[in-house]
């Protein structure tokens, strides 16, 4: 099967652009100053104002240009003091309105833009003032009345617009922000949901390793420290044992392999080995701890009814878990009893006989009682352990059977 590579989009031009200015905006607002200030001067030496004028104005399309470039950091500050000293040089130089008009606008678009909530009315009022004040103070003089009032309105309109663009820009900029706040929101969502089930998993396998290997262990323990003793007195006996430690450690083998295939996720030839215990496998489980030596019945009781593969595999293990932790705990010579009850829910119980003060361990919880509470937990059950009244030591598990089973 022949496979198709996609390479990666390259960037455009205009993307590496918008991306440079992004990362450098200071370098931006520079150019920027540059440009109006440039601008500015063409204004103030166009030859149509007085040679004192043409001087204050050039060094005022300088002066005026210079707070463009903290125009985003300080953006309602720069606004109000370039507003208040543009009112008072153009009140005491009023032939240099021209050349204060372009960085008012400026100033007081990034104002809207960068500025904070409050600060609308505040540019409003800065792009309106600069627009109309220069021509405002000039409706005394003779001969321009008419014509300044016009400008004056026309300034006025101007100063509305450019507040209107900031506006429109600062709301586009707000939904981008917003985007990105999700985005991010999201990303941090799906980390934290891909860290649980991580951890979730780890909890389980940690808890299959724990009692397969523990059961096996256990067993294999127990028969070689009882074959030891027979082969003394009775070899056939040891032999017998011999292969009891041999079955134990190809079904524990068996175990870790489905365990295997299952974390790989691939698929399994034999399915005796991808399947996993249930509760019918209980018997066989009782059965084969029996034939290790340790005295263990099972007692079921009412009627046994199919059970879903998370509620089956969750008795097993737990029946398992509590004949491993009587031959640890209590030794293998001790009478143990697995109780299977069948009702509206159902109960099962591992109890042993053994004296009291055998499970000095029970009062510290171990990763099997941990494992079997979380096993019982995940399944809607409810598990509790303890020693016994009279000696010994009990381990009792409730779990709920689904509903249309009775």
């Amino acid at each position: 099967m022949t496979q198709v590579m996609i390479s990666p989009e390259r960037p455009t031009v205009l993307d590496r652009t918008v991306g440079l200015v992004r990362r450098h905006p200071v370098v931006v607002d520079a150019a920027l100053a540059a440009l109006v200030a440039a601008v500015s001067l063409g204004w103030a030496t166009d030859g149509h104002v007085a040679r004192v004028d043409r001087a204050a104005g050039v060094v005022c399309a300088v002066v005026f240009a210079l707070p463009v470039v903290l125009r985003r950091r300080y953006p309602l500050p720069v606004a109000i003091g370039v507003a208040v000293v543009a009112a008072v040089v153009v009140t005491l130089v009023p032939g240099v309105s021209a050349t204060l008009l372009l960085p008012v606008l400026v100033i007081g678009y990034s104002a809207v833009v960068y500025g904070p909530r409050w600060a609308g009315p505040v540019a409003a009022a800065v792009l309106v003032l600069g627009a109309v004040l220069p021509f405002v103070l000039r409706l005394g003089a003779p001969g321009v009345g008419t014509a300044a009032g016009v400008l004056a309105l026309v300034g006025a309109l101007f100063g509305v617009i450019v507040w209107l663009l900031g506006a429109l820009r600062r709301a586009q900029l707000r939904s981008v922000a917003q985007l990105r706040e999700r985005a991010r929101l999201l990303e941090e969502g799906r980390r934290r949901e891909v860290r649980l089930e991580l951890l979730a998993e780890r909890s389980r396998i940690s808890r299959e390793v724990h009692d397969i290997v523990g059961h096996s262990l256990s067993g294999i323990i127990a028969q070689a420290d009882g074959g030891r003793f027979a082969a003394e007195r009775d070899p056939q006996k040891a032999v017998e044992v011999l292969a009891g430690i041999a079955d134990a450690g190809r079904g524990a083998l068996g175990d870790i392999r489905g365990l295997l295939s299952t974390l790989r996720d691939s698929q399994v030839d034999d399915p005796d080995e991808a399947a996993p215990p249930t509760v019918d496998d209980v018997p066989a489980l009782v059965a084969q701890v029996h034939a290790g030596g340790l005295p263990v019945t099972l007692e079921v009781t009412g009627t046994p009814r199919p059970l879903p593969t998370g509620s089956g595999l969750t008795v097993y293990r737990v029946v398992q878990e509590g004949l491993t932790n009587v031959v640890k705990h209590a030794g293998v010579a001790t009478p143990t009893r697995v109780t299977l009850a069948w009702g509206p829910e159902l109960e099962v119980a591992v109890r042993d006989d053994g004296p009291r003060g055998s499970r000095p361990a029970a009062t510290r919880e171990g990763y099997g009682l941990v494992g079997m509470r979380e096993r019982a937990a995940l399944q809607g059950g409810s598990l509790d352990a303890g020693p016994r009244p009279d000696g010994g030591f009990a381990v009792r598990m409730r779990l709920p059977l689904p509903v249309g089973t009775a």
